[in-house]
């Protein structure tokens, strides 16, 4: 069992991201191997069609390390496994997404840096990180705590000024062809 979710979500960074994946259909609702496969090329619109010998061994990891149970039940004569997701998985899987996010953000202001020398834009606007960091906390005193939200709170307030210039745009470029659309 990993006690460091920081450690989880580096492995994954370097094996590809078939835990995460496995662990967020299975949080959704109680699953089966075939299930799961079938589920993430539908999902993926055949982008990502997992094979057997793709999905079992990591659904088998992550039973072994506690972060999913499964169980033998009878269905229509036949056994077939159900994975569910422990405590612990869950657990796991709220810090290596806000990890994931926290990454998206550091790539984020990369991109921006880019947009902003390469094509001279003032205010580049990249997509906003996931809003999830916001609210997951893990803080051991409440003086942390409070930094921690007062971080959160500037982070949410950009994004809020990155989605009213996206707005701001919009607008523009709606009235724009409003006007070109009359002539």
């Amino acid at each position: 069992m990993f006690e460091d979710p920081i450690s989880k979500s580096l492995e994954w960074s370097r094996k590809g991201y078939m835990g995460m994946a496995l662990l967020l259909m299975i949080n959704e609702r109680p699953l089966t191997g075939y299930e799961i496969m079938r589920t993430m090329y539908e999902t993926t619109q055949g982008f990502w069609r997992p094979t057997p010998g793709g999905v079992y061994p990591v659904l088998k990891k992550l039973e072994s390390e506690g972060l999913v149970r499964g169980e033998w039940h009878a269905y229509k004569g036949r056994k077939r496994k159900i994975y569910t997701i422990t405590d612990e998985g869950r657990r796991i899987l709220e810090h290596v997404l806000l990890k994931q996010s926290e990454i998206a953000m550091s790539i984020n202001r990369i991109f921006e840096s880019f947009l902003k020398d390469m094509f001279s834009l003032d205010n580049p606007q990249v997509a906003p990180p996931c809003l999830f960091s916001v609210f997951v906390s893990d803080m051991s005193s409440v003086e942390a705590e409070m930094e921690d939200l007062k971080a959160k709170r500037e982070t949410l307030i950009r994004m809020i000024e990155i989605l009213q210039k996206c707005l701001a745009e919009i607008d523009a470029r709606l009235a724009e062809a409003k006007r070109e659309a009359t002539f």
